[in-house]
């Protein structure tokens, strides 16, 4: 069986200590595991319960395979002979996102049996000087949900546009993505607030803290949405600026204007304060929000855009 800190050393910083032997949790989609193995064996995760209709994409060697459902508490994929980087990112489960971030997701303990050797494929702090992650910050587009599906209700955040940036700039990603999020209070979810999730994983489970160069930032749409007035909208995006600042020292920062055009004018004038913030400006991308969220290709659109940016 893998360690507590050694679990921790092939999980993404969405995934936190809770405590001595009591594992990991994230709270949010696109959580995922990343490692290499360079012999034929298999990999096991071990829940602490049952997460009802639980989905997880493995990609192989930067390739999505199909969906694997989980039923009961442990999820195994096979690994293959020779040498193959895995990622395991969680899809979905049955819950809302607010129960989803009041009682997360954990998971007890990992093993590995094969032939060969596992190894962490994500770097460490020391490693993060020169292979710093990517982050990205915002509500459900951001986090891959509801992409797919006959009424757009399946979450695919192992290709949504933060992961399919990340792989091209071969970076290891850093998404803090809640679905109905927003910096006001019109934002239809209020849990978590857009700046506690910065900080925390949950009520009391900080958040790890990792070294990035570059954020992006996607916020606005559901405030608008849902009718925050543009003096709401101002003071809101002014604290949160205020609080990424904070979050992430030394980084640069790229903020999104809703993908409907809305805020654009308050967007360019709070950024302007500061010398670390570009505003990069969405409408003319025609990325549709409404009936349903952005589908894969639309988020491919995305990912090509912002990669010539970045």
């Amino acid at each position: 069986m893998m360690r507590e800190h050694e679990l921790l050393s092939i999980a993404s910083p969405e995934w936190s200590a809770i405590g001595d032997e009591d594992g990991i949790r994230c709270s949010q989609y696109g959580a995922y595991f990343a490692f290499s193995s360079d012999g034929a064996g298999q990999f096991s995760l071990f829940f602490d319960a049952d997460y009802p209709e639980m989905t997880w994409t493995l990609t192989i060697d930067g390739e999505n395979q199909a969906p694997l459902s989980v039923n009961g508490r442990e999820l195994t994929v096979m690994l293959l002979a020779g040498k193959h980087d895995y990622h395991l990112t969680l899809d979905q489960w049955a819950t809302g996102q607010v129960a989803f971030w009041q009682s997360g997701l954990t998971v007890k303990k990992a093993a590995f049996t094969g032939a060969g050797e596992l190894t962490a494929t994500l770097p460490t702090s020391a490693e993060q000087e020169v292979r710093p992650y990517l982050t990205f910050v915002g509500d459900s587009i951001v986090a891959g949900e509801a992409m797919t599906g006959a009424a757009h209700d399946r979450h695919r955040p192992s290709q949504s546009f933060p992961a399919i940036v990340a792989r091209e700039k071969g970076l290891p990603l850093n998404r803090i993505a809640y679905g109905g999020t927003g910096l006001t209070a019109a934002a239809p979810f209020q849990e978590p607030k857009a700046i506690d999730a910065l900080w925390r994983v949950g009520e009391n489970i900080a958040r790890r803290r990792v070294r990035t160069k570059q954020v992006v930032v996607a916020y606005g749409l559901n405030d608008g949405h849902y009718g925050a007035s543009e003096e709401d909208f101002a003071f809101g995006l002014r604290v949160y600026l205020l609080e990424l600042v904070k979050r992430f020292h030394q980084a640069h920062f790229y903020v999104l204007t809703p993908w409907n055009g809305q805020f654009t004018d308050i967007f360019k004038a709070e950024a302007a304060r500061f010398d670390c913030f570009t505003v990069i400006e969405t409408t003319d991308w025609q990325i549709p929000t409404r009936p349903h969220h952005p589908g894969l290709a639309d988020h491919e659109r995305i990912a090509e855009k912002l990669i010539q940016i970045l």
